[in-house]
């Protein structure tokens, strides 16, 4: 019994950590959507469907702030410089790549850390139709 308790515990505390120090994203769908960590795919082809990708940091303590570099096919970036820990990404009809990519992080306790962590989303959308 004791093993057990002992094992439940270790893959609790495994799981928690299984994100941590990086980002991750998912490409919006009209389903669930899941983050995944480093890279996601995914699209739409829905007429009216508004197409964007979800980045997110996991970091290992409590986040302030986080500075964000955005390479790749987007057309906005919602609420500006997107500086919290989560932000979404316009993207454009048709298929595409975005990269979201985190070079520093400012954390809770006023320390901070410069990293390089990134993520790409791969992304597909049509209205129906042909894509654009």
């Amino acid at each position: 019994m004791k093993k057990r308790y002992l094992l439940a515990i270790a893959a609790s505390a495994l799981s928690f950590n299984s994100f941590a120090s990086s980002v991750s994203c998912y490409v919006d769908t009209m389903a669930f959507d899941e983050y995944r960590e480093g890279s996601c795919w995914g699209g739409e082809h829905y007429p009216g469907f508004s197409p964007n990708v979800a980045f997110k940091v996991n970091a290992d303590k409590p986040v302030s702030k986080v500075d964000w570099v955005f390479s790749g096919r987007y057309s906005n970036v919602r609420g500006g410089t997107c500086s919290s820990t989560t932000c979404l990404v316009d993207v454009y009809q048709g298929e595409g790549e975005v990269t979201a990519c985190v070079n520093r992080i400012y954390y809770k306790d006023y320390t901070w850390k410069k990293v390089n962590w990134c993520a790409n989303a791969f992304y597909y959308y049509t209205d129906g139709g042909i894509p654009h």
